[in-house]
């Protein structure tokens, strides 16, 4: 067995956890000359935005799996298409279907071809609701930040005091306070010939919260979900898998003297005088440093990596109130051939990348149900899934002649007594499968290997908590400046000299690699301003 490899004994920053925003913070710091070590745990790197080889010779996406737009300047600071990153474009970014009674809902990259769609078989008043619904959007969208580099967070409290009128205030707490369906009712009000979109915007709301679509505040993470990034453009797949973007960055960190150590978890972050000062591996290395960033979510970090006896009362409080739950399912399939589409969708198939990115969204009425079900631990009826086939665009993904797909379905009964939960899990893989044959209806006999896992894999694979892959849940109270432990600052914790770089942080989840970048710069800017020997850092008190 090979010895661990020799690491430097001290560093200025050692950060925890290669996932792509650790990854970011990395790169960015070693590119500004500072002395920089991350540690990984798994053997791979990428976290929820890796990829690796599950299925046998297949490059399969273990979390994320599509790219939207990046912040202005972003792309081109962190150097990816310099480091053999290809971006593929999506003439056709998803079909969406409801029921066979419902036309699909074809989304197309060309916004005069989406526009006509639309038209065609949702009739103008769809055309004209998703617009006014957009545009409702927008405002409280702005507030939130979320391609903003570096924005510094405010209370809900704060943006109702410094709204400018009795009106927008109004839509602040529509978009904090009310449902999905508060909106969807009003843009989208005809729930026979707009019963699709109503579908997706309602399953929109949901993906990243444990609520249904008629629970407050879900409206949030719909307008979350609608906001706009002013650098323009849409979202795109990543030739090779989306954690080609981390091994890109890997390449970078090395270039510029930063170090990325695999197969390296960390036991405890070391504390002297109530700072944190570097990193204890489990395999007893130890690792001093300036400043400690974690990539990991608020419990893993502050309780795992900490100890509560570190902490105080204020602060226990705070992050044991935090929401994580991961309530869905992860399947991947390694498939023969293309599945096509059975009646009355066949014309879908005359085109491949129809079946690029496939999601069957029950009617919002049975996603609550659903919703309803999953707390009652147990399994859902109508779970909503999405289905990729990345294949369909990059077919290198998979070995010739072969297809894989890559499928979530929601409202898993995370909650259920904890022995229960792998039968609950086959139980649910059976029903999506059987879910999507409704419209696919050869894609049973299309598989030839598959690997099912639900949220509990994730919180033991990547280490977070209750397999919550948004490090705290897309609710009200847990965004803007909810999201903050320390006032003034986006990334500091109570514990001098220890900050947040994952998607616990503003603005949130979702591959944007913000969190990681606006930790780096708040990082770097602090260790200018202090001695190397390092008192406590500006923002961590």
């Amino acid at each position: 067995m090979n010895a661990p490899r020799q690491l430097p004994d001290e560093t200025d920053v050692v950060v925890v956890g290669a996932g792509h925003n650790g990854l970011a913070a990395t790169a960015i710091l070693a590119k500004r000359g500072l002395r920089v070590v991350c540690v990984e745990k798994n053997n791979y790197v990428g976290g929820m935005a890796g990829t690796r080889e599950i299925l046998s010779g297949c490059r399969n996406d273990v979390g994320a799996s599509l790219l939207f737009p990046l912040a202005k300047g972003l792309e081109e600071e962190l150097e990816f298409r310099k480091y053999g990153v290809e971006f593929i474009d999506l003439p056709i970014m998803a079909s969406n279907l409801n029921s066979k009674e419902s036309p699909a809902a074809v989304f197309y990259a060309s916004p005069v071809r989406m526009a006509l769609y639309v038209l065609r078989h949702f009739g103008l008043g769809a055309m004209i609701g998703f617009a006014r619904l957009m545009a409702f959007c927008s405002y409280p969208a702005s507030l939130m930040d979320r391609f903003t580099p570096r924005s510094m967070p405010r209370t809900l409290d704060e943006l109702l005091a410094a709204a400018p009128d009795d009106k927008h205030r109004e839509k602040i707490r529509l978009a904090f306070e009310g449902s999905a369906m508060d909106l969807v009712d009003r843009f989208l009000p005809d729930r026979k010939r707009h019963r699709t979109l109503r579908a997706l915007v309602a399953f929109a709301a949901v993906q990243s919260t444990y609520k249904g679509p008629y629970t407050p505040g879900s409206a949030l993470c719909l307008v979350y979900t609608f906001a706009q990034n002013s650098n323009g453009g849409l979202m795109r797949r990543v030739k090779g898998g989306m954690g080609t973007m981390s091994e890109a960055l890997c390449r970078s960190i090395a270039d510029h003297g930063g170090t990325v150590e695999l197969k390296a978890p960390v036991r405890r972050v070391l504390l002297e005088n109530g700072r944190a000062v570097g990193v204890e591996l489990r395999d007893g290395r130890v690792i001093r440093a300036r400043a400690v960033l974690s990539n990991l979510d608020k419990p893993a970090t502050l309780f795992g990596l900490v100890g509560r006896e570190h902490l105080d009362a204020a602060t226990i409080a705070r992050v044991e109130s935090i929401e994580q739950r991961g309530a869905f399912m992860h399947l991947l399939f390694k498939l023969k051939r293309l599945p096509t589409y059975g009646p009355p969708f066949e014309h879908l198939n005359a085109d491949p990348r129809t079946r690029f990115n496939n999601t069957l969204v029950p009617d919002p009425e049975l996603q609550q149900q659903s919703f309803e079900a999953c707390r009652r631990g147990e399994v859902p009826q109508h779970p909503p899934i999405g289905m990729q086939i990345p294949t369909v665009m990059d077919p290198g993904l998979a070995p010739e002649g072969f297809h894989l797909a890559t499928t979530y379905g929601f409202f898993f009964p995370c909650e259920a007594p904890k022995e229960e939960r792998g039968r609950l899990r086959d139980e649910m893989a059976e029903l999506i499968i059987d879910r999507l044959s409704e419209y696919l209806p050869d894609l049973r006999d299309c598989i030839v290997e598959r690997a099912v896992f639900s949220s509990d894999h994730f919180a033991t694979m990547q280490g977070a908590t209750n397999g919550d892959f948004t490090h705290g849940l897309i609710h009200p109270e847990q965004m803007i400046g909810g999201r903050l432990l320390v006032p003034h600052s986006a990334h500091a914790t109570p514990i001098p000299g220890l900050y947040l770089c994952g998607a616990s942080c503003h603005p949130g989840p979702g591959v944007t690699f913000l969190p990681g970048y606006g930790a780096a710069y708040e990082v770097a800017d602090a260790l200018a301003q202090e001695p190397a020997a390092g008192t406590a850092l500006r923002g961590a008190a």
